[in-house]
């Protein structure tokens, strides 16, 4: 698990080109250009997304993903953009963004303003790329498989209780 997770850190910058049309939001001196580029996904940035994959239901998750080109963008896939919108545009803003703190609201704004539901799923996908997301997901179903119950949660209480007591000889 911890050798497929150390592959987010590699690979290469994906620019994908994009008309930013809606430029109210853009302050004075600032500039959008004319593609996104998402960089190789740094740990903090993967600490920062994780969370928010988590509640993704894993098999809405997977229909998200786009592995392969035979998974168009269709209505299914537009209402489960819907029902994530928020998750989805931080893990955009996030994996676009990629270094401490946040992406500026300006940016955010404009991102707001251009996007389509289908611009969203693409960023969203290249992110996905970028995190090398089949392992990930596999992570998040082993997460889930090994959480405790509650009474192993107890057990593991009294059993540490147990442990931390002196050795009687």
């Amino acid at each position: 698990m911890m050798s497929s997770e150390g592959d987010i850190a590699s690979g290469r910058s994906i620019s994908i080109p994009f008309d930013f049309s809606k430029k109210e939001h853009v302050p004075a001196g600032k500039s959008t250009g004319d593609s996104i580029v998402i960089t190789p996904i740094t740990v903090r940035s993967w600490f920062r997304i994780k969370p928010l994959l988590v509640t993704i239901e894993k098999g809405d998750l997977d229909k998200l993903i786009a592995c392969t080109g035979d998974k168009p963008f269709g209505s299914e896939t537009m209402n489960l953009m819907e029902r994530y919108d928020e998750t989805i545009f931080e893990i955009v803003c996030i994996g676009i963004h990629n270094k401490p703190g946040d992406m500026p609201k300006w940016f955010k704004e404009v991102l707001r303003d251009n996007c389509t539901w289908e611009d969203m799923y693409v960023l969203m996908n290249a992110i996905f790329y970028r995190l090398c997301t089949n392992s990930f997901t596999n992570t998040i179903t082993l997460m889930k498989a090994v959480s405790p119950r509650e009474e192993e949660i107890i057990a593991l209480q009294a059993n540490r209780k147990s442990w931390n007591r002196p050795a009687t000889s």
